[in-house]
């Protein structure tokens, strides 16, 4: 049985060379305060060249028959991906007042791409044009901000909050429509990556204290105690949906982060 499976190879492409990566930005940045600064900066990214492979054998149309049938699935690395992405930043960073300090930061973003990497098949190996589509790590918006405050000598405070707009999600049919041995089919008139994929929202918070054990400064030693809460809305953030259209939890998470966690934290420094 073994002598009548069809032998697969791994090709690379004649034609292949290294990818190469561009990466250009423009910005400009105000002074706002004698201590804090506020950007707007463009970032553009161009990825050239990409690797990715195909079925050089791959069954034609409805055929069940490959092109050359004394062989089974002819992998060939190909570097004919393209990935082009453009970013606008929105930074404030430094000291607004005595009762704020850190960074606050929006993106607005879109990557698109027709390769995922090396290991990447289109879903039609004839038609490998067809994937271009959003990134697989793209995201619309991000909004960042990272706090740090001390209102009282007894405790400083430090937030930080994460909002995201989610991933995309690419929707196949979970069978091996084309009969290339692959199942990454997508259903007729669907591009990929075309579901939007769960957001993120994450708070994480902290008070802490350190109690000074000496008076020297040069030997000074210091007992830090600090709260700490991790996702403290404990909202439920999905890391994607399942894309398959004939499961039946199709559109439905299928991981979340980890739930809300508290931990306390005791350090001696000296």
């Amino acid at each position: 049985e073994l002598l009548s499976t069809p032998t697969s190879l791994v090709t690379l492409d004649p034609r292949a060379h290294i990818p190469y990566t561009l990466q250009f930005s423009i910005g400009v940045e105000h002074q706002v305060t004698a201590k804090s600064t506020a950007s707007a900066v463009y970032i553009g990214n161009r990825g050239i060249d990409l690797f990715r492979s195909i079925d050089a054998n791959a069954p034609i149309g409805d055929s069940f028959v490959r092109p050359n049938p004394a062989l089974g699935q002819v992998r060939q690395m190909q570097s004919e991906g393209y990935l082009k992405g453009n970013a606008l930043e929105l930074t404030f960073r430094g000291k607004a007042s005595k009762y704020f300090s850190g960074q606050v930061q929006y993106t607005l973003s879109r990557t698109y791409n027709n390769t995922s990497g090396i290991t990447f098949f289109p879903a039609n190996s004839y038609d490998p044009a067809a994937e271009w589509g959003r990134s697989d790590n793209d995201r619309l918006h991000k909004f960042d901000l990272l706090a740090s405050s001390q209102p009282t000598r007894f405790f400083t405070f430090g937030a930080a909050l994460s909002l995201y707009s989610g991933k995309p999600v690419d929707i196949t049919t979970g069978a091996d429509n084309n009969h290339d041995g692959i199942i990454n089919d997508r259903p007729f008139g669907i591009a990929r990556n075309t579901m939007a994929g769960p957001g993120l929202i994450n708070l994480d918070l902290n008070l802490s204290h350190d109690f000074a054990l000496s008076k020297r400064k040069k030997e000074a030693k210091v007992l830090s105690l600090s709260l700490n809460s991790f996702n403290i809305l404990n909202h439920p953030n999905y890391v994607s949906y399942i894309g398959t259209i004939s499961s039946p939890l199709f559109g439905r998470p299928a991981a979340a982060l980890p739930p809300r966690r508290t931990q306390l934290d005791v350090q001696f420094k000296f």
